[in-house]
């Protein structure tokens, strides 16, 4: 009886440690079991919001070109609903003639709701000398001369460009050295650059300023030119170098013709502004 009871106890111990290592094992196993982190998912979000990022980075930009293409397009309206009231202007100066020259300043085209002054008829002389019509009317010049002009002015004064600039590209053909030719080519020049036909109209500015750098219309022309040079600067050939032509045409203009029409200054300030041309 004396020896089984240590056995007992010594039994009794066993089973005990014998369970304790049991319940510290447990624990670990089921630590074993657990599924794996879900590293795929994490990727898989963290790929999504860089697509997303990326999205509306692509979202950014396009919105961007549609704002720039707006304002140029909202700029492309202004200008011509400017050259509609000036071809106005011009319509209404085709239908009494042009004032004469006086002091050697530039003869201007009536703005609308403008009378021009009235002054005397130039001689012959003078006619060939600035290539104004004077207070001589187009239909009572001689010949085909006066017939072919008359008819070009018409067709321009009736809006009927198209058939204008024809008509008078045909008069420079056909009467290379009348009174009338350098008339004809600022009118021809002004009508192509209505019809957005820049490069044909930047070369006849040219001309004109060329034969008569202070005729009557010099003024014009020169703005005129920086307009084509500006309709040019976006035809994707030097658009640069014809960017900073039109810019140096408007800038220029106070120097080479401090006496301009206001008329004329109020478009070179417009169109440089619309060219985005320094100040």
């Amino acid at each position: 009886m004396t020896r089984s009871a240590p056995i007992d106890s010594l039994s009794r111990l066993a089973a005990c440690i014998a369970a304790a290592g049991f319940l510290c094992a447990a624990p670990a196993m089921a630590q074993t079991q657990l599924p794996p982190p879900a590293f795929g998912q994490a990727d898989s979000r963290q790929d999504r919001i860089e697509e997303l990022e990326g999205q509306l980075r692509d979202a950014t930009a396009e919105n961007e070109r549609l704002q720039n293409q707006l304002t140029l397009a909202q700029r492309e309206v202004q200008r011509l609903r400017g050259m509609v009231g000036e071809l106005s202007s011009v319509n209404q100066s085709l239908q009494t003639a042009p004032p004469a020259p006086t002091g050697g300043g530039p003869a201007e085209i009536t703005p609308p709701r403008q009378q021009a002054p009235a002054a005397p008829a130039p001689s012959a002389a003078q006619a060939r000398q600035t290539g104004t019509l004077g207070t001589l009317p187009a239909t009572q010049l001689p010949g085909e001369e006066g017939q072919a002009y008359s008819y070009a002015r018409e067709l321009l004064a009736n809006g009927r460009n198209a058939e204008a600039e024809a008509a008078f590209a045909q008069f420079l053909v056909n009467f290379p050295s009348a009174t009338t030719t350098n008339d004809a080519r600022f009118l021809l020049a002004f009508t192509q650059l209505a019809r957005n036909n820049y490069r044909d109209a930047a070369q006849n500015f040219i001309q004109y300023l060329r034969v008569l750098p202070q005729g009557p219309r010099a003024p014009e022309a020169q703005v005129r030119l920086g307009m084509a040079f500006a309709g040019l600067a976006k035809d994707g050939d030097n658009d640069a170098a014809e960017l900073r032509q039109a810019c140096s045409a408007f800038a220029s203009l106070p120097r080479q013709y401090p006496n301009a029409p206001r008329y004329v200054r109020d478009i070179a300030v417009r169109e440089a502004r619309a060219a985005n041309c320094a100040a």
